[in-house]
C-alpha cells in the first residue's frame, strides 16, 4: 500500500510515523508539504524523513508563504479577477511591474522545488482561510498563468486543495470543533462556488494538467457534477482523503458510490491526511498515534467490508457524530490494489 497523503514535521518523530507505517504495511508513501504553522517551510524535514524511511518517499513540495507577503503592493492585496483581468494604460507601470514580479515567483518556485527534487507540488492555496490571509490572487487571472503553464508543459503532478466540507459555509451545520480551528467561512471569505469557477476556468485553459483535488473534491455529495468533472478533464484524479463527511456522504448513497468507484477506479487514490493537525498549527506536536489509527481505520472499513457496520465517534479523528450504520463498499481486490498503488504510480509516471 502507498499512502500518497501524509504530512510530516520534525516535531511528529520520524521513528513513531516509521514504526506506525510499518505496522500498516505501508510499501510507499507521499508526504504533501505545506509549510509548517502556515510560515516555516518542511521540505527539509521531508527530505530528511525519506533518507531514513526503508520505503521509498515522494515529497510534493509546497508553495512559500513569502510568495504573496514580500516586495510589492500587488502580493500584499487581494486580486479580484475583475481587477487583474483589467489592466488598461490608465494603471501605472509600477502596478504592471508588480503583477509580473508575483507571477516570476510563482514560477520561480515551481521551478526551485522541482530543483529540490520533488517528486511534484502541494498547494493549500484554495483553502479558504489561506486564501483570506495570504491574499492570494484569484487562480484564473494571468498572475498564475506561467506557473500553471510550466506544471502543464513538465507535466508535473499536483496535489491542489479546494474548498473545504460545505457546511464550513453554514452556521447552522458547522461543527463546533470546526469553528475553533477558525474553519467557518462567514463574511470576508471566497465563496466555494467562486472557486470551482476559478478552478475549472484553469482546467479549460489548461486541460493537460496533471492535478488531484484531495477529499474528493469536497463533492462527495453531488456524484453526479463530480463525474461530470472527471469526464470533462481526463487528467483530474481525486483522493478518499478524509473529511470525515466524505464517508457519510457516501455510505448514504451507497449505490451510486458503487457505481461511481467502478467507473473511476484508475483515478481514485489513497491517502489518509496523518499528520495534517500537526502540521497547521504553529507549535510543535508528537505524532497521534490514535488519530492516525482511527483514520486508516475509517477509510479502510468503508472501502472493503462488504457488510453493513457502526461507525461510532471514537473523539480521535471522529467527533460529534451520532453512531451511524455505514454501508461498506466492499471493492473488489483489483479495484483496491489500483486505488492503494497503482494509481498513485501512474499519476507521477514511476
Amino acid at each position: 500500500m502507498i499512502d500518497a497523503h501524509i504530512h510530516f514535521s520534525s516535531d511528529i518523530g520520524a521513528e513513531d510515523l516509521k514504526r506506525f507505517l510499518e505496522e500498516n504495511g505501508m510499501t510507499g508513501i507521499a508526504l504533501q508539504c505545506i509549510p509548517k504553522g502556515g510560515v516555516r517551510a518542511v521540505e527539509e524535514d521531508a527530505f530528511s524523513y525519506a533518507e531514513r524511511s526503508g520505503i521509498p518517499v515522494y515529497i510534493f513540495g509546497g508553495l512559500s508563504r513569502n510568495i504573496w507577503s514580500e516586495g510589492d503592493r500587488a502580493s500584499q492585496q487581494k486580486m479580484s479577477r475583475d481587477q487583474v483581468g483589467q489592466i488598461s494604460q490608465q494603471q501605472t507601470s509600477e502596478e504592471q511591474v508588480s503583477q509580473q514580479q508575483l507571477s516570476d515567483r510563482l514560477l520561480a518556485e515551481a521551478r526551485r522545488l522541482m530543483a529540490c527534487g520533488c517528486t511534484g507540488i502541494k498547494m493549500l492555496e484554495g483553502k479558504p482561510d489561506v486564501r483570506k490571509n495570504f491574499h492570494i490572487p484569484d487562480f484564473d487571472t494571468e498572475v498564475w498563468d506561467s506557473y500553471w503553464s510550466y506544471l502543464e508543459e513538465n507535466e508535473i503532478p499536483v496535489y491542489f486543495h479546494v474548498n473545504d466540507p460545505e457546511e464550513f459555509w453554514n452556521p447552522n451545520l458547522v461543527a463546533d470543533y470546526v469553528k475553533a480551528a477558525g474553519w467557518f467561512y462567514g463574511d470576508g471569505y471566497i465563496g466555494n462556488e467562486e472557486q470551482y469557477r476559478q478552478v475549472l476556468q484553469v482546467l479549460s485553459n489548461h486541460p493537460n494538467l496533471k492535478i488531484l483535488f484531495p477529499h474528493f473534491f469536497f463533492l462527495s455529495a453531488d456524484l453526479p457534477r463530480l463525474s461530470g468533472i472527471l469526464d470533462s478533464f481526463k487528467n483530474v484524479r481525486i483522493d478518499v482523503t478524509p473529511g470525515v463527511e466524505l464517508y457519510y456522504n457516501l455510505s448514504e448513497n451507497v449505490k451510486e458510490a458503487k457505481a461511481f468507484f467502478e467507473k473511476y477506479q484508475d483515478r481514485i487514490l489513497y491517502g489518509t491526511d496523518i499528520g495534517a493537525r500537526n502540521v497547521i498549527a504553529k507549535e510543535d506536536k508528537p505524532f497521534n498515534l490514535e488519530e492516525s489509527k482511527a483514520r486508516v481505520r475509517l477509510i479502510r472499513d468503508f472501502l472493503e467490508k462488504k457488510c453493513d457496520y457502526l461507525l461510532i465517534a471514537d473523539g480521535a479523528y471522529v467527533k460529534e457524530r451520532e453512531p451511524t450504520v455505514m454501508h461498506g463498499l466492499g471493492l473488489d481486490e483489483n479495484v483496491l490494489a489500483k486505488i492503494y498503488v497503482e494509481n498513485f504510480l501512474e499519476f507521477i509516471k514511476r
